[in-house]
């Protein structure tokens, strides 16, 4: 076994939001880093048949209010542009027509198509370039973000590509599960919510199974860190008192700077403690794009998961869908001081391959190690940690953030209206207040929330009190005390 591979102890998933590998990492496309990237001459015709090409000029806010289409039919659109996918390829030609059905407004539909500049995404761009970039990872499924998060930890969705939060509570199996039961350590780490907590098997021993992100922090620091870590960012801007904890899930149209704080602020956590620097694997990826153009289409086709297939609330479409389709290409960055700067891997991987990788490096093969058929046939991504000794120079990331996660933040922000994406985590959050007894219920009417900084309120409230009401954590493989 590659030494690399023979020290690692740790692996840790830091999951982003919406964007693309286009949007993001296209431009870091030269000679003498020849990733599946941009030339410059891809384009989209808008709804007028003028060709848009895409440029390098994306901003961190600003561009993509209103939040483009990721909805299952939307990202078909983008991906198909109006041919049947079951006797059409792929050709992602639909994106700037379908943000213009979404804009009412042509011009405004052409921002679908801005990408970043590397200067401009000077963390993820770096660790790109110092580690491993995976310039064929997609998304699990061709739909927004939820669908995609249980893939994430389930390697299924259910039969579901919608954003009904309750309709998740069905997943009966993740890899915490899995690895719990080999008596090996996983937890999710969240900044605010997190979607697995619906999921009725985790929620039993939440104080197990999920903590704040904090704590993810601290674990690094003094080498405690379980063998899977899942780390979610934070999706609705808090304010307290003169402070804000700003959102840095980098979903449209959130500033795209906090994320890369939050991405430096993983990747320091586990850089400056040696110990754990040289036995973890740090997989940083987005559940899905967004809208965003990218223009490598989703093929070769993939397996379905569980034989479930999705027809919709009113029976489309037709046929149902399969889920033998992926979603758009997002980005994905290894880093591993057994990863030789400047990798790239071609091989095709989705969100199960994270499953996959973990099942085989940590349970040793023991069998059956797999949750679905998507996991069990995902391609692994352990290859790439080849060095024969861990790299020591140090690694310069161009921004230096303070270790507080407190960010000052416009206090405007809090003002805006709920996302569709939002409005979802607050519903989400509201059934998960139902799971409480009685007594301990906040009361609130979810319908009276409107704004970003009431949505942050509510959540952490919720979370904070499912906590609060759970059995204390117990070590892995051991079942939690019964409530008396």
């Amino acid at each position: 076994m590659p030494v690399g591979l023979d020290n690692l102890k740790h692996i840790v998933s830091l999951m982003m939001e919406n964007r693309s590998f286009d949007h993001m990492l296209g431009f870091l496309r030269s000679a003498n880093y020849p990733i599946e990237g941009l030339s410059g001459n891809e384009s989209n015709l808008d709804s007028a048949g003028t060709p848009v090409k895409v440029s390098p000029d994306a901003v961190y806010f600003g561009d993509l209010t209103p939040d483009p289409d990721h909805s299952h039919f939307g990202v078909m659109q983008q991906l198909f542009d109006g041919a049947s996918p079951a006797s059409a390829a792929p050709s992602n030609a639909g994106f700037v027509k379908d943000y213009g059905s979404i804009t009412n407004n042509v011009e405004a539909s052409h921002h679908i198509m801005k990408c970043f500049s590397a200067a401009n995404l000077p963390i993820l761009s770096t660790l790109a370039q110092q580690f491993c970039v995976c310039d064929r990872w997609f998304s699990s499924v061709p739909g927004p973000t939820f669908p995609n998060r249980a893939f994430a930890h389930a390697a299924t969705s259910i039969g579901r590509v919608d954003m009904s939060p309750v309709g998740y509570v069905g997943i009966s199996k993740t890899i915490y599960e899995l690895l719990d039961e080999n008596a090996i350590g996983a937890r999710i780490y969240y900044n605010d919510t997190t979607l697995a907590a619906t999921f009725p098997r985790l929620l039993l021993k939440m104080n197990s199974y999920f903590a704040t992100f904090p704590s993810f922090v601290a674990a690094c620091a003094d080498n405690s860190l379980p063998a899977y870590s899942f780390i979610e960012p934070r999706y609705n801007t808090l304010a307290v008192e003169d402070l804000f904890y700003t959102a840095s899930d980098q979903h449209p149209d959130h500033d795209v700077q906090e994320g890369e704080k939050l991405i430096q602020q993983v990747f320091n956590a586990v850089w400056s403690n040696p110990d754990v620097r040289n036995s973890t694997l740090l997989v940083i990826t987005y559940d899905e794009h967004g809208g965003l153009y990218d223009h490598v289409p989703p093929l070769p086709r993939t397996v379905n998961p569980d034989g479930k297939t999705w027809a919709g609330a009113a029976g489309n479409p037709d046929p149902p869908f399969d889920f033998t389709w992926l979603g758009v290409r997002v980005p994905a960055v290894l880093v591993s001081p057994y990863i030789p700067a400047g990798s790239i891997d071609r091989t095709l991987y989705d969100h199960t391959s994270v499953i996959a990788t973990a099942a085989k490096l940590l349970l040793k093969n023991i069998q059956p190690a797999f949750l679905t058929q998507r996991d069990k046939n995902a391609k692994t991504f352990e290859s790439n940690l080849s060095l024969t000794a861990a790299r020591t120079e140090g690694i310069s990331l161009p921004i230096t953030i303070q270790a507080n996660i407190a960010e000052a933040a416009p206090a405007k922000m809090v003002l805006k209206p709920l996302t569709e994406h939002q409005k979802e985590l607050v519903r989400m959050n509201a059934y998960l207040e139902k799971q409480l007894p009685a007594g301990q219920r906040t009361n609130t009417d979810p319908n009276t929330i409107r704004t970003e900084g009431a949505a942050a309120k509510y959540i952490q409230d919720v979370m904070s009190r499912l906590q609060a009401a759970a059995p204390p954590a117990t070590p892995p493989g051991v079942a939690p005390a019964p409530k008396v």
